[in-house]
C-alpha cells in the first residue's frame, strides 16, 4: 500500500510546474498533508522529523518527498543546520500570524 501512495505523492509532486501555495496544503493526500501541517509549525526542522510524521515511509523515501518540495519552493534546506547525514529544511510558510513585540510601556497611558 506505501508504494502506491507514494508514486501517487511522487507523481502529484513532479506533475506541478508552479510553486506551491498555503491553499495547496488541503488537498495533499495524508499523511503527507499533517506532516507538512506539522514542520510548518515547526519553521525549522529536519529529515528525521519529517519522517517521523509519515512512519508508513521509508527514511529515502521520505527525503524524496521532501527534496520534491524544496523544488516545489515550500522548504529551503538550511545550510547552517544540514549534515550529510542529516538534511535539515525550513518552512518557507509560517505558522506566525503576526510579529510578536512587547507593548511600549506607556501603553495605559495611551489607552486611558
Amino acid at each position: 500500500m506505501s508504494e502506491t501512495l507514494f508514486a501517487k505523492i511522487i507523481q502529484e509532486l513532479e506533475e506541478r510546474r508552479d510553486d506551491l501555495r498555503p491553499s495547496d496544503i488541503p488537498f495533499f493526500p495524508e499523511p503527507l498533508r499533517s506532516a507538512v501541517n506539522f514542520v510548518i509549525r515547526l519553521g525549522r526542522f529536519n529529515l528525521t522529523e519529517f519522517h517521523e510524521k509519515m512512519p508508513q515511509f521509508a527514511r529515502a523515501e521520505a527525503q524524496r518527498i521532501a527534496d520534491l518540495l524544496v523544488q516545489r519552493k515550500l522548504f529551503d534546506v538550511s545550510p547552517h543546520f544540514s549534515t550529510e547525514s542529516e538534511p535539515a529544511y525550513e518552512a518557507r510558510l509560517s505558522a506566525m500570524t503576526r510579529p510578536l513585540s512587547r507593548p511600549p510601556s506607556d501603553i495605559w497611558k495611551k489607552i486611558e
